[in-house]
């Protein structure tokens, strides 16, 4: 009968411990503007193995020179352990679905959306002003992109 208690124990012990841990399988990172000429619109896509970061011109004011852009970098074990470090899932579970006024004054909108193995936090922000809670993130993920 102990055998038979102990293994029950352990069990039920073991999945309430895996059901805990949340894995993040992807993020994604959002700026567009309506109103600007160049490439507007920038979307990362990160993983713990690789970030995608594609450039897309304005489609109000249109520069028929520019094409969209991919490009795919891999990412070394350390630098998703950092993006990972960046930010805490609690403090973004915490933050309003919508941050100040996206798009006011025609400015850039930002949106971050976090996929778990439990589920999706989506949150828009002004683009140019990140909530403090994510601000280190979306600086790791934009790093050298725009300076060119």
């Amino acid at each position: 009968m102990k055998p038979i208690i102990i293994f029950f124990l352990f069990a039920t012990g073991y999945s309430s411990c895996s059901q805990k841990h949340e894995v993040i399988s992807e993020i994604k990172l959002e700026y567009t503007s309506a109103m600007c000429q160049g490439y507007c619109d920038y979307t990362f896509i990160v993983n713990k193995s690789l970030k995608e970061v594609i450039k897309t011109p304005g489609k109000l004011i249109q520069s028929p020179e520019l094409s969209v852009k991919k490009d795919t970098i891999q990412l070394k074990k350390n630098e998703w352990q950092q993006i990972r470090q960046s930010f805490a899932l609690d403090s973004l579970r915490a933050l309003p679905k919508i941050n100040g006024c996206p798009g006011c004054n025609d400015g850039a909108i930002g949106s971050l959306q976090i996929i778990t193995n439990k589920d999706t936090l989506s949150i828009k922000f002004e683009g140019p002003n990140p909530p403090k809670t994510i601000k280190s993130l979306t600086e790791i993920i934009t790093k050298e992109t725009f300076n060119e």
